[in-house]
């Protein structure tokens, strides 16, 4: 049997941490409108919507 584990509002908010370091490097290195640049940057917008959906569930129930 298979266990699903709740990512945690500060699993996430590490993860933004990460996310933002490793987009600064590559737009340091590619430059910022190359498509690695803009792929981490759209990972790192789902992280944070998912923490600020996270926060707002958790104030809402």
């Amino acid at each position: 049997m298979s266990q699903l584990t709740e990512i945690t509002s500060y699993d996430l908010s590490i993860a933004i941490l990460h996310k933002k370091e490793e987009m600064i490097k590559i737009g340091m290195i590619y430059g910022l409108s190359d498509k690695r640049t803009l792929k981490c940057s759209q990972q790192l917008d789902n992280l944070l919507n998912q923490y600020t959906f996270k926060k707002q569930q958790r104030f809402a129930g």
